[in-house]
């Protein structure tokens, strides 16, 4: 079985994981030298979290706790 890229993972998820409140972003990563989901939170204490999974096709996620993003002026 061939396993999906990350991108097309990423492509394939991400509208879903920014539909869960607290979630502000996505990202590929790396975890332990091996890719990884990072997905960026307001609040890691939120209790919508618990509806993130551990692991998307294959994929560790790893929340970060970032804040709201803004984007800056040019």
């Amino acid at each position: 079985m061939v396993r999906k890229s990350i991108i097309e993972v990423l492509k394939s998820h991400t509208d879903e994981l920014m539909a869960i409140p607290g979630v502000v972003g996505v990202a590929e990563g790396e975890s332990h030298g091996r890719p990884c989901i990072r997905v960026f939170v307001t609040d890691q204490s939120s209790k919508y979290l618990i509806k993130l999974p551990d692991v998307i096709d294959g994929y560790r996620l790893l929340v970060v706790e970032s804040g709201n993003f803004k984007a800056l002026d040019d």
